[in-house]
């Protein structure tokens, strides 16, 4: 299983495969990563030369980005087993459709929302450069007022020399500036660390100055084919800046095949959203979200499963006193593969332990067990358990000795079978036995079940739909 780490001081691990992603967002870029660490927790594992990362922040926890590198199925896989033995949800967070399309096919069963204030703004990079055509007049008027305003502008990328300035700056702008969303003025404080680092992060950045002082900023990075605006910041006492600077900074750094800048996301601001709309963006990019269910889900109470004989029910209250003796039964639980005392220690074993025990893996969605009855007693018990995110759950069986060869298990767990395929939607039906266990290993077999694998005390069956 994958063991992660936190992502923290050791961020530049990342950059090899950020280019590499499937998935342009924002998010995948060391700028991002750096000054949002805080508010978005990121935790990573190299699988396979594929990097894995999981996040959680204020709205979500433990969700996870869709792989990249070099081996995507095998790290997805990972992701899928780790949230099993974790008894987590799957959850993977900002999906491009594409991606999110990928998903829906691979998993059972799933849920996909998104949230419209984190979208991408993606743009044209040479209409940045040149504000060319009628939908781009307003930013030409105002860059040339601009220009009319304050002919003597320079523009100049940053250097390490630049930053006591910038910092001069930062402190106008920010006691000129009433900031109203949380995430504005969290990241004003932030502004600087990335300044202060963005040579050791690989960022790019470009000033604005007039009679020596800064006015404008803004720093960013290049991912792939998109130059990614992290920071634009200006004085707005000098008509035209924003526009004047955003097109600057286009100039300067989308070039050598930047096609597209991503001026990232509006955070629910409506005149930041009407600002980024006004620059003519050439696509809004969604950011899915999306949790894949298992077919634990599926299963809905009461649960009635009648055959010709025997009644299969939920484990109820009644049965707590029969149920306690299968798994005081050392002969069945010799096969069964779980020894109760690992669990109760030195405490007494009661019909009451059994049953909620068994109630708590329910609740926890590990397991569902099954009474089954022939005239109102109980003469076995069914189990799914090890359910999996691609349609996948294994069938567990145990009967009394005096309830065995009288063809209860055959005909109990061939409707259990049906049930799994029919109404669950069950993709892959497994189970197990110990090898030397030659008649479960037989009635597996009736039941349609192929052996797949063998370990050294196992024979393990699955069934395909």
């Amino acid at each position: 299983m994958i063991e992660l780490q936190k992502l923290d001081k050791n961020i530049k691990v990342i950059e090899p495969y950020i280019s590499r992603s499937e998935v342009s967002f924002c998010d995948i870029s060391l700028g991002v990563r750096f000054m949002w660490g805080d508010e978005f927790v990121i935790e990573y594992a190299i699988y396979n030369d594929t990097l894995i990362m999981k996040e959680t922040s204020p709205d979500y926890s433990d969700a996870f980005y869709y792989p990249m590198g070099s081996d995507i199925n095998g790290a997805l896989g990972r992701i899928e087993e780790y949230c099993i033995k974790n008894n987590m949800p799957l959850k993977f967070c900002c999906l491009d459709n594409r991606v999110a399309a990928i998903l829906s096919k691979r998993y059972h069963s799933v849920k996909i929302y998104n949230d419209r204030d984190w979208s991408d703004y993606i743009y044209d990079a040479e209409k940045f450069k040149t504000y060319s055509g009628k939908k781009f007049s307003g930013q030409r008027n105002h860059v040339n007022k601009f220009k009319r305003l304050y002919p003597n502008y320079s523009f100049k990328v940053i250097e390490r020399g630049d930053f006591s300035k910038i910092k001069e700056f930062l402190d106008e702008f920010n006691s000129k500036t009433e900031f109203l969303r949380w995430s504005e003025a969290v990241e004003q404080k932030k502004v600087f660390d990335l300044v202060e680092n963005m040579f050791e992060l690989g960022q790019v950045g470009g000033l604005i100055e007039i009679g020596g002082k800064v006015v404008a900023f803004s720093v960013g990075e290049v991912v792939g084919d998109t130059l990614i605006v992290h920071i634009e910041k200006a004085l707005i006492k000098y008509e035209g800046i924003y526009p004047t600077m955003a097109q600057e900074f286009a100039k300067a750094f989308a070039v050598s095949g930047v096609k597209k800048i991503n001026r990232e996301e509006d955070c629910g601001d409506t005149g930041l959203r009407i600002s980024k709309l006004q620059y003519q963006p050439i696509e809004v990019k969604e950011k899915n979200f999306l949790t894949a269910t298992t077919l634990f889900d599926k299963i809905s109470a009461p649960v009635l499963i009648k055959t010709e004989r025997l009644t299969i029910t939920e484990l109820q209250k009644e049965d707590k006193e029969p149920y306690q003796k299968l798994y005081l039964d050392e002969e069945l639980n010799k096969w069964w593969g779980y020894d109760y005392r690992e669990d109760l220690g030195d405490n007494k074993p009661t019909p009451e332990y059994f049953y909620f025990f068994q109630n708590a893996l329910k609740e926890k969605k590990e397991e569902f067990s099954f009474a089954v009855k022939e005239n109102g007693k109980l003469v076995g018990e069914l189990v799914l358990h090890n359910f999996d995110f691609v349609g996948g759950v294994e069938m567990g069986f145990r009967f009394f000795k005096d309830c065995q060869g009288k063809g209860f298990a055959f005909e109990s767990a061939t409707a259990l079978k049906e049930y799994a395929f029919e109404i669950l939607g069950a993709k892959t039906l497994k189970s197990r036995c110990f090898k030397e266990n030659i008649p479960s290993a037989r009635l597996i077999g009736r039941l349609g079940l192929k052996k797949y694998k063998e370990s050294e005390t196992h024979f393990f069956f699955k069934l395909d739909r």
